[in-house]
């Protein structure tokens, strides 16, 4: 009796061990992935409603296999911050400008050089095309970091003065402008015939308030925001560069998801990038009229913009051995060819 007694509870732990090992693994196989997704933006702009829609729709469609955590408005670090944790995997996604990401890949900075845009589905087409993609394959290769949109429409800059209305080049000799301290901007403001200056994003206002610099260039939503137009006379609708952003995403992060939750993620991201390309240019317009309405600023709606392209050949050629010739020209052809 005693040995039929020690079979059975041998036989009732076997079962609920097998039991046991068969719920862990189940458990382990429907593990949730959970995804850090940080950015810049703050609450109330356009991208941040978009990034955290994108984090819902993943959710759902994947029923909870994917969960994206979204941390705004720099809470994991700046622009250049967030780029290198992605770059090292210690955040798994991020959305800096093309102009940001340039620092590990300097030819992606072409997409902001000046004046080589004729409208927005052009600049579309070509960075989404093949001209890109070696140096978008340089940035998997070198770096480990993947782009899940190549595409996040952000806005045209457009240059912004105190006591003068520009319309030429010649109106902006002796201006002191504000840049970012980046090549491309450096090069030129140098080429439109004003002095660059450097200051940081986060001290521009008080820059331009104090008259430390005569003006400053940024898109027109930026210009709304940050109320910029309360402390420049002038708002001329230069569209010298366009600012496109990007999502970026860690090679091994994306990695860990099956092939069918990879597609869900560049599904929702290119859905939610067309509507931000639409909705954001609505607003850019709407920003303008608001800006002209205030009537703190005169606008000039039509600067001679060929005469400002004209002037771009010094920078073009300042910058060609920090992009590489044979990105410039593949680049170059290819916005040719979409005309």
């Amino acid at each position: 009796m005693l040995r039929l007694t020690t079979k059975k509870i041998l036989a009732s732990t076997l079962a609920a061990s097998v039991i046991a090992a068969f719920t862990l693994a189940s458990s382990v196989a429907t593990a949730a992935t959970t995804l850090r997704f940080g950015h810049v933006n703050n609450t109330g702009e356009l991208a941040t409603e978009l990034y955290q829609e994108f984090a819902d729709k993943v959710g759902q469609r994947s029923k909870g296999e994917v969960i994206i955590k979204v941390f705004p408005a720099e809470q994991l670090g700046k622009e250049v911050d967030l780029i290198q944790q992605v770059k090292s995997g210690a955040l798994d996604i991020s959305s800096p400008s093309m102009a940001a990401l340039s620092n590990l890949a300097p030819a992606l900075e072409i997409a902001s050089a000046p004046f080589l845009w004729a409208d927005w589905a052009q600049a579309q087409k070509v960075i989404s095309g093949p001209a890109f993609q070696p140096i978008f394959d340089e940035l998997a290769a070198k770096h480990n970091v993947l782009m899940l949109s190549k595409i996040w429409y952000w806005g045209w800059r457009n240059l912004t003065t105190g006591n003068k209305a520009v319309n030429t080049p010649e109106d902006m000799a002796g201006m002191k402008i504000r840049v970012p301290e980046s090549p491309v901007w450096v090069e030129m403001i140098k080429a439109m015939g004003a002095s660059p200056t450097p200051i940081p994003f986060g001290e521009v206002y008080m820059a331009l308030q104090m008259k430390v610099v005569d003006g400053q260039e940024n898109p027109i939503p930026t210009i709304y925001t940050r109320k910029f137009y309360e402390v420049q006379a002038h708002l001329s609708m230069t569209r010298h560069m366009l600012q496109n952003n990007t999502v970026i995403i860690n090679k091994r992060s994306l990695g860990k998801l099956s092939p069918e939750l990879q597609k869900v993620l560049f599904e929702e991201i290119a859905t939610l990038s067309d509507k931000n390309s639409k909705v954001q240019q609505e607003r850019e317009a709407s920003m303008l009229e608001e800006i002209r309405k205030t009537g703190k600023t005169a606008i000039v709606d039509n600067p001679d913009r060929a005469a400002f392209a004209a002037k771009m050949a010094p920078a073009y050629k300042s910058l060609e051995s920090r992009w590489g010739v044979d990105n410039l020209q593949r680049i170059r052809a290819a916005v040719a060819a979409t005309k």
